[in-house]
């Protein structure tokens, strides 16, 4: 027989090969169905990677339907891209965040491209579909052919009456298999082009069946998820209190830190599913955690007002009072502790009565009412999940106190990385000055002395003129050096605070003596915020106060520096009249410090600064004593 006696497209090898390959589809089939719960939690977590890989057994499905059954499958998914561009200051934006990292972004950003990708949803909803319809189809030939040569083999295993009928019933069955083979491979390929096919994706804006379907499936899919994260909360709030416990009562110092970072982490998780949901975008609360200590010039820690030896014990304590003094801490574990309540109402309860009505009532009546409440379910998921997102936002977003204090620490922050920045550009144009202009100064005027040496007394016009550019270039050197001082002092940078504030006591005209207990150093802005306000201190002493001795003091204690000006004079300093006390107030204000002035009239005269600040103990300058 030729081939023209069988359909148009089809061969003698095609009958025999397209059993194997409906085995070869149907086996695909089989194995998505273990991919359908990876999926699904990669596409409600957003794990791009995962994804992208879960992808692969329906593009292989895609390419083997199109290439057997000669069905034209087009690629569905929507170009992505994981690379972000650099903003301004060199952050990365995505969404209405920015990250320091473009690759963070980038992922987020592809991430939020897939999820939202239509054929994703279509891949997830023929991993679910294909066993109970592709799988049918693609396996029918094969399973009419096994039939067939079972009934064609029985006569040779068993005589009797019915083994010529069985013979005839599988020759037929045989023959159906292999006629049977290439339509239902093609019928295969319009079943997989009607899922993932990429040509009936809806423009943008519009949406099909199958999307609406989908979305319906992942809210219900997001319900799951977030109820079984509700069980982990469930756990998580006793084990809280009963760590508060242990650590205040006990001595166990991290057991509650410890647990209210790893339920941080669970609210967390709540807060990014919600976002990537498009339900809720709840910031975090929290507030920043305490720097680590600093080691004191003796080598101690300090904690208060104890000193430990090592390190480890004092950031335990700092991170126990962290989490305890932050309000979010409690919010958050009043949220664990309702949350299973509402998420059992909102969430469980409806998708629990589904299963109730199925096992409870049997029959069609059954499963039409087990259909209705599905039905029910999945229309009111998105709602349930709407008032769901509403719970989570009145206990978990951040209050107005807490983002007014966000804001505060934020700018406190920016503040003293810019006086920082200040700071070190005030010290290299000290340095600079030092080492450049200075340098060359002195080397002119030794210059333009010895060339007053060489012109001896012939030329005493040029002479003259020399010693003048010497007298000049000495002036101009002295003026720089002031500059330098009104700068940056070099002694601050060198020795410290408490040795340049000497310096300005053995030069100034009154009697200035200083006492100091200083474990340590201060940071550089804070430094020599306070070393220009002792200065200008100093300089109303001489010029108002008709003082003759003046006291200084400068002491650390509470995480303050503490430094006390008083002189002998009339008294009688008044901020308000415009003196050089404004200008130590406006220097102070910028580091949160503070200026006390008590000057009764006929003195004495007593300022008191304090500035903010923490020392370190990387040089320590002489810190006691008295000149």
């Amino acid at each position: 027989m030729s081939n023209g006696a069988l359909p148009r497209g089809t061969s003698w090898r095609l009958l025999f090969v397209a059993p194997f390959r409906g085995l070869a589809l149907a086996g695909l089939g089989a194995v998505g169905v273990l991919l359908v719960v990876p999926m699904a939690v990669a596409l409600l977590s957003g794990a791009v990677r995962t994804l992208l890989r879960l992808r692969r057994l329906p593009g292989l499905r895609r390419r083997l339907a199109a290439s057997w059954s000669r069905v034209e499958i087009s690629d569905p998914y929507v170009p992505h891209s994981s690379q972000a561009r650099a903003r301004e200051g060199g952050l990365y934006r995505y969404g209405r965040r920015l990250y320091a990292s473009g690759r963070t972004a980038g992922r987020k950003r592809a991430a939020h491209r897939i999820t939202r990708d239509p054929a994703t949803a279509r891949d997830l909803l023929w991993l679910l579909l294909d066993p109970f319809v592709g799988v049918p189809v693609a396996v029918l030939p094969a399973t009419l052919i096994a039939a067939g040569l079972a009934g064609l083999t029985s006569p040779l295993w068993a005589a009797g009456p019915g083994s010529a009928g069985a013979a005839g019933l599988g020759l037929a069955s045989v023959s159906a298999g292999l006629a049977s083979g290439p339509p239902a491979i093609r019928l295969h390929g319009y079943w997989t082009r009607l899922l993932l096919d990429g040509g009936g994706a809806p423009a943008p804006g519009g949406r099909t069946w199958w999307v609406r379907l989908w979305r319906r499936v992942q809210t219900v899919g997001a319900a799951c998820l977030l109820c079984a994260l509700a069980v982990c909360g469930a756990v998580l709030a006793p084990l809280q209190l009963i760590a508060a416990v242990c650590s205040l009562v006990f001595g166990l110092v991290p057991v509650f830190a410890q647990v209210v970072l790893a339920s941080r982490k669970l609210v967390n998780l709540w807060r990014e599913l919600l976002r990537n949901g498009g339900l809720a975008d709840i910031a975090e609360p929290y507030r920043r955690p305490p720097p680590g200590p600093v080691q004191g010039a003796d080598g101690h820690y300090a904690y208060g007002r104890t000193l430990h030896p090592g390190p480890l014990l004092p950031t335990w304590l700092a991170t126990r009072r962290w989490v305890l003094t932050d309000p979010a801490t409690w919010r958050d574990l009043l949220w664990l502790l309702t949350n299973p309540v509402v998420t059992a109402v909102l969430l469980l309860g409806p998708m629990a009565s589904v299963l109730v009505i199925g096992t409870r009532w049997s029959g069609p009546a059954g499963l039409a009412a087990a259909l209705l409440a599905a039905g029910a379910v999945l229309w009111g998921a998105p709602y349930a999940l709407r008032i769901q997102a509403r719970w989570c936002a009145l206990l978990l977003a951040p209050t107005e106190r807490s983002v007014l204090a966000r804001r505060v620490q934020q700018l406190t922050t920016t503040r003293a990385e810019a006086t920082g920045v200040q700071a070190a550009e005030l010290l290299r144009i000290e340095r600079d000055l030092h080492d450049g202009a200075q340098t060359r100064l002195v080397a002119i005027g030794m210059s333009l002395r010895a060339i007053e040496h060489r012109l001896g007394s012939d030329q005493p016009e040029l002479r003259a003129m020399a010693a003048e550019a010497r007298e000049n270039s000495s002036a101009a050197l002295r003026e720089l050096r002031g500059l330098v001082r009104g700068v940056h002092p070099p002694v601050l940078a060198e020795r410290g605070l408490v040795d340049a504030v000497r310096t300005l006591a053995l030069a100034h005209p009154l009697a200035v003596e200083v006492t100091a207990d200083l474990q340590g150093r201060a940071q550089v802005p804070v430094a020599a915020c306070a070393y220009f306000s002792v200065s200008e201190a100093l300089t109303n002493s001489a010029k108002h106060s008709g003082a003759r001795r003046v006291l200084i003091d400068l002491r650390h204690r509470a995480g303050a520096l503490r430094i006390t000006v008083t002189d002998d004079g009339c008294g009688g300093a008044d901020p308000s009249r415009g003196s050089g006390i404004r200008g130590i107030q406006r220097r102070l204000a910028a580091f949160d410090g503070l200026l006390d002035v008590a000057s009764p009239p006929g003195g004495p005269t007593t300022l008191t600064m304090e500035l903010p600040c923490v020392l370190s103990s990387a040089r320590t300058s002489t810190s006691s004593g008295k000149d």
